[in-house]
């Protein structure tokens, strides 16, 4: 597989950083194809705006998908935008991994969506990211507890926005979610109890089931 991790934690040293350098270990040893795209490291920009778009379609008044659409046309997305599409393009796997905040992702990474996933690239007019998959990743506070399958039930719906809202709506396969619960808070025997367990499900990601959408 070429699999794609876009990435978002703001310190380099957490232990988030090291489920990432896991993955990209585990996933190259397997023979899949790896990139990362680290937003706080490329400073990504978050906010959607006028700048997005280096030929406007509408200098009078800004109309967001008719930006988008003509962007999508004419290949006039600014520069960071284009990269993350050509990347996307390029893989067949997509894992998006972050800190839960607020029941949702970081702001960065809610703009790498809002930007990268635009109307006339990702969706509409026939046009879908089909026959790839993904899956959320993330870590949370509080205290140490299992993840178990009715924690990744909870988080299935927590998280519908994402899952169903956007990426099964822009035609990706999506896997159910992986969670590390209290990974701040967790010792140097419970951190590595993660990592194997995170090891197995990235030695078999090609034989997850999708969830099932009606």
């Amino acid at each position: 597989m070429n699999v794609l991790i876009v990435y978002a934690h703001p310190e380099p040293k957490s232990f988030d950083a090291d489920m990432r350098d896991r993955a990209v270990q585990i996933l190259t040893r397997e023979g899949h194809a790896v990139v990362v795209s680290d937003l706080y490291a490329m400073r990504f920009k978050a906010q959607l705006d006028a700048d997005d778009f280096t030929d406007p379609a509408d200098e009078i008044y800004f109309n967001l998908q008719k930006e988008q659409l003509h962007a999508a046309e004419t290949g006039t997305f600014a520069a960071d935008i284009l990269a993350e599409q050509r990347k996307l393009l390029w893989s067949n796997m997509l894992i998006l991994q972050f800190p839960l905040w607020w029941y949702s992702v970081p702001a960065i990474m809610k703009g790498w969506i809002d930007r990268v996933l635009a109307y006339g690239f990702a969706y509409g007019q026939g046009r879908n990211l089909k026959g790839r998959r993904a899956m959320l990743v993330m870590t949370t506070g509080g205290q140490v507890q299992p993840f178990t399958m009715e924690k990744q039930n909870i988080l299935s719906a927590m998280l519908d926005h994402v899952q169903r809202g956007t990426l099964h709506f822009c035609g990706f396969d999506v896997l159910p979610p992986f969670a590390v619960y209290g990974a701040a808070n967790a010792n140097a025997d419970q951190r590595e109890q993660f990592m194997v367990q995170y090891t197995q499900l990235l030695r078999g990601l090609h034989l997850i089931d999708p969830i099932a959408y009606g």
